[in-house]
């Protein structure tokens, strides 16, 4: 039983390499299964193994993918047991995670000699020339602006990331992860720094850094609302009884048609709370029956 358990740590942690390697947004989900498996300390030496192993092997990219993986979904769990809200779990680890993100590459550029911002201009100017090949971004493509802009993508990224091994993996069996998302809830005071980076991304001189800390504090708040009003539109299907095929296709519409609307979705639930009007109908509807 024993050689079983550990044969399964191996699988999940090689799982967990190879993802983060390849598919990072699916790396979290065999990482979370580790630490909700097998507990703290076999996760973080897990980790740590893992991440000291794909440095040997050169491979420091990766490491600190999958480090940075295991750091996030690893404070989320410890939070997660202190009965923290999801958004406050959530939040910190991606903050904290966000800041190690940032200082570990910070101290690689300054070890080939380079800053934070020129080297990662040469990491995107592969990617940058592949989207120039295409019709759609010719001359659209800036590697000043992709740069700019990439402090709100790794968070972005990274809320994703959590989203997905959440959605899969719950810590307790009174509740499902389907529960956790239609109850999802953003603070009140939220919609504060909605209303100045909206008004700040478009009142400011473009490219000024005000303008520029505007349109990155909007993108993430926006990204926040994003899973709000997915909450809203899980809970308007379950009102509509729509399950199964038609259920899928509607969440993988949302995901890559309808951004923007989700997100608004979201910001306007904060006034009209949509949820618990659905919730009373319906029930009224029982009752009549």
């Amino acid at each position: 039983m024993e050689k079983e358990k550990w044969g399964k740590l191996a699988l999940t942690s090689a799982l967990g390499v190879f993802l983060s390697s390849s598919f990072v947004f699916l790396a979290a989900l065999p990482i979370r299964y580790l630490r909700l498996q097998f507990g703290r300390w076999p996760f973080f030496a897990t980790a740590l193994c893992c991440s000291v192993g794909l440095l040997a092997l050169q491979q420091w990219q990766w490491a600190l993918v999958y480090l940075s993986l295991s750091f996030l979904v690893g404070s989320y769990c410890e939070l997660e047991e202190q009965k923290f809200s999801i958004f406050l779990s959530g939040g910190v680890s991606i903050f904290l995670t966000s800041c190690l993100s940032v200082f570990s590459f910070g101290l690689i550029a300054r070890f080939q000699g380079m800053t934070l911002f020129s080297y990662f201009q040469s990491q995107f100017a592969p990617l940058t020339e592949q989207l120039e090949q295409l019709p759609q971004f010719k001359g659209q493509v800036d590697m000043q602006t992709l740069v700019q802009y990439l402090p709100s993508g790794i968070m972005i990224s990274l809320m994703l990331v959590l989203f997905v091994s959440l959605l899969i993996f719950t810590d307790t069996k009174s509740s499902t992860a389907q529960q956790n998302l239609k109850a999802f809830n953003l603070p009140e005071i939220l919609i504060w720094p909605f209303i100045l980076s909206l008004a700040g991304t478009f009142l400011l001189e473009k490219g000024s850094m005000e303008s520029l800390i505007s349109v990155n504090v909007l993108s993430v708040v926006l990204a926040a609302y994003f899973f709000q009003g997915l909450a809203v539109f899980a809970s308007f299907l379950d009102y509509m009884r729509v399950f199964g095929f038609w259920r899928l296709l509607a969440y993988f519409l949302i995901f890559f048609q309808m951004f923007i609307f989700i997100s608004l979705l979201g910001v306007l639930d904060f006034w009209f709370d949509f949820r618990p009007r659905m919730t009373k109908w319906t029930e009224t509807q029982k009752k009549k029956v």
